[in-house]
């Protein structure tokens, strides 16, 4: 996956094969599964609020190319920082979906720490992990329906190739 790459890319990772490295694969995995498919009213309005927060007109799009082919940068940005700014009443509300995929609110805090950590690592290196996310995405099956364009107001952002 294009967010586990990314994260080994900037040495954010535990060592392969530890159970810390196998809990890190879950963690994406499983939280992946929830926002993509997940029913529940409380899930799909942090979601939804999350990408509206950060991309407001661009949410939609992101919203439908996630369900359609799992994390982007701009995701994982926008839903790891919608949860650290979130209230212990909507944390309480989401351990409930968490646990639904056996996760627990410490798990997903965890993506966010090191999501984080990647974004700094890459930023001290003069590069943006938004560039570096789409490139791994690119490389891997399935990734070349998505490419990154400019758009003419410099916005960057992941688009879709199929209608």
């Amino acid at each position: 996956m294009a967010l586990l790459a990314t994260l080994q890319d900037a040495n954010v990772l535990p060592p392969e094969g530890t159970p810390e490295a196998n809990r890190v694969i879950q963690i994406v995995i499983q939280f992946q599964g929830l926002f993509m498919k997940s029913s529940d009213p409380v899930v799909r309005e942090f979601f939804d609020r999350a990408l509206a927060l950060k991309y407001a007109d661009r949410a939609g799009e992101l919203g439908t190319n996630f369900r359609q082919g799992g994390w982007s940068s701009e995701v994982v940005e926008a839903v790891c920082e919608r949860y650290a700014t979130s209230s212990d009443q909507e944390h309480a509300r989401l351990a409930g979906a968490f646990l639904s995929v056996n996760m627990r609110p410490a798990d997903f805090e965890l993506l966010g720490e090191l999501y984080v950590k990647a974004r700094a690592s890459f930023s001290q290196q003069g590069q943006d992990i938004h560039h570096i996310f789409a490139e791994h995405r690119r490389s891997m099956p399935g990734g070349k329906r998505f490419d990154r364009k400019e758009r003419r107001d410099g916005d960057q952002g992941l688009y879709s190739h199929q209608s």
